[in-house]
């Protein structure tokens, strides 16, 4: 039986729309596009960051990575992570992004008590790439395969256009509804089900880890970026570790954005404080300082 997408359209809000509201179409679609996410003068300040560090990263999967990477990574695809180190706006404006944690919050708070970043990477699709393959990002925790639709989320991804986002250079394409599918249904997941998270520069689109979905083919001559910041319970290991990130650059950051990035603790669902260091809360044993 095919299971077409529960809407013909990624939905569409402004920033300004209520937490709550968001969240409700998250929950319901899948997936929804936040419009100027971040302002004009914030995704410039990103792109002249990562301009440089970005032409030095090499397209496609690194060598040592695993099988699921490889087929999800193209060729001519450039993911580039070590956000807290080369970028000072991620560190100190999108760390500390309100809408971003209210709606984590609003997902993981509850069923989880805490989150923190998983992975924040630049993905930037050359001319030339082909569509990715379909997936599920939450296929990265092998306890997916055994939840049933209804069960907590374990994953949220604010996708941030650096770049517009067009049919012909690449836009991400999703399937709404799909997170609501059963392990029976995940045949169906086919180009052809596939809608387009058409954006401008600062736009976001925000998706469940468990919408299947994929980049486009880029058909254009110009480059695709996105800043991917994904979010998940503090309970599973990030993707992305930051234990070489300077003190003096820690220092300058929140506590916020210090513990998105693994150097606070955290509390459980039950309020038990966890990620600590000699039984103690990380920051008071390191003396980690904030502004």
């Amino acid at each position: 039986m095919t299971v077409p997408p529960s809407t013909n359209v990624v939905r569409t809000v402004d920033a300004s729309t209520p937490s709550e509201e968001i969240s409700k179409l998250i929950a319901s679609d899948g997936a929804v596009i936040v419009r100027q996410f971040i302002p004009p003068s914030v995704v410039d300040a990103l792109n002249e960051e990562i301009d440089p560090y970005l032409a030095a990263t090499i397209t496609g999967p690194q060598d040592k990575t695993g099988d699921l990477y490889k087929k999800t990574v193209g060729s001519r695809t450039k993911h580039m992570g070590n956000l807290a180190a080369i970028s000072p706006t991620y560190r100190t404006t999108i760390l500390n992004h309100p809408l971003m944690h209210s709606v984590s919050e609003l997902f993981f708070k509850e069923p989880f008590g805490d989150y923190w970043v998983n992975r924040a990477a630049v993905l930037q699709v050359e001319p030339g790439e082909k569509a990715q393959g379909l997936h599920r990002d939450d296929m990265l925790y092998g306890i997916s395969r055994y939840l049933a639709p209804g069960a907590p989320e374990l994953m949220v991804n604010f996708f941030v256009a650096l770049t517009e986002f067009r049919e012909d250079n690449g836009a991400t394409r999703l399937i709404p509804g799909s997170h609501k599918w059963t392990i029976e249904d995940w045949g169906q997941a086919v180009p052809e089900h596939t809608i387009g998270a058409l954006m401008q520069p600062g736009d976001a689109v925000l998706y469940l880890g468990s919408v299947w979905h994929g980049a486009g083919e880029n058909q254009s001559l110009e480059k695709r970026r996105g800043l991917s910041v994904t979010m998940h319970p503090a309970h599973f290991t990030p993707m992305e570790a930051h234990v070489d990130l300077s003190r003096e650059i820690l220092e300058e950051m929140t506590p916020l954005a210090q513990k998105m990035i693994g150097w606070r603790s955290w509390c459980a669902h039950h309020g038990v404080p966890v990620w600590t260091v000699r039984d103690r809360r990380m920051e008071d044993e390191l003396h980690l300082r904030s502004v």
